[in-house]
């Protein structure tokens, strides 16, 4: 994975297996927008105490720098429902959660320059390609997610699950995401591959990626780029809520490139 400056300071991860099948898929950084205080700077998180009109102009930002005109938004719920998305919806919730599609931690969509797009600040962002780039997903997985087995819904909604490849982004590290008992064996009976955990002191710390990595895995999916990035190890780069609490949110879009 790749990281490459757009504009100013507005940096994001470029995933290049992705890249070499026409799709492109990202993971912005905080910095670049015009948000301040706990979100600065490229907030493009509504509803966690930011200002809605510099929401707006950092997802325009974004959105520019990416050159498309909107990304269509999840209405984050931290299940497993993978909603396709066609050119109607272009753009949902791009301009305020009340138009975002409800519900939805996945999105997929087989058209052409529609830009995906899942927010988060620790949970992790995926992103999913078919082998010859014309089905695309951005998929937003927590622990309930990955209970849930969000990841085998998204892969199982392509037309040929074998050909998937995959993009993990940012997301809080075992570092930093001590879980209970409880958590670890929801996570371990979501997928047949189980949870990624270590032990310290008694305690289980939960690798969110590895666990997505070795579900996709186990789902037949063999091209898996990995940020391997700990969003809360970076404030410089990352929103964390497990870090600060009142925080941003980062972006993963995912977009069938035309032609």
């Amino acid at each position: 994975m790749e990281r490459r400056r757009l504009r100013g300071d507005l940096h994001v991860l470029v995933s290049e297996a992705l890249e070499g099948v026409g799709v492109l898929a990202v993971f912005s950084e905080r910095g670049g927008g015009v948000s301040e205080g706990p979100f600065a700077s490229l907030n493009v998180g509504f509803g966690v105490g930011d200002r809605t009109e510099a929401v707006r102009e950092n997802r325009r930002r974004l959105a520019e720098a990416l050159g498309v005109e909107a990304f269509a938004v999840g209405g984050l719920v931290h299940g497993s429902r993978v909603v396709r998305v066609g050119p109607r919806r272009a753009g949902a919730g791009f301009l305020g959660p009340d138009g975002r599609i409800r519900g939805a931690d996945g999105l997929l969509t087989s058209s052409p320059a529609l830009a995906l797009a899942v927010t988060c600040a620790d949970c992790l962002p995926v992103a999913l390609a078919a082998g010859d780039g014309r089905t695309v997903a951005v998929v937003h997985a927590g622990w309930r997610g990955l209970a849930a087995g969000i990841l085998q819904r998204a892969v199982a909604a392509f037309p040929d699950a074998g050909t998937v490849r995959a993009a993990i982004g940012p997301a809080v590290g075992p570092c930093h995401y001590e879980v209970g008992e409880d958590v670890a064996l929801a996570v371990a009976t979501g997928s047949e591959a189980g949870a990624v955990t270590r032990r310290r002191g008694g305690r289980i710390a939960l690798d969110l990626a590895a666990t997505a990595r070795a579900a996709l895995r186990s789902l037949g999916v063999r091209r898996i780029d990995v940020a391997d990035l700990c969003t809360a190890c970076h404030p410089d780069r990352f929103f964390s809520h497990r870090r600060d609490g009142t925080t941003g949110r980062q972006a993963a879009i995912a977009m069938r490139l035309p032609g």
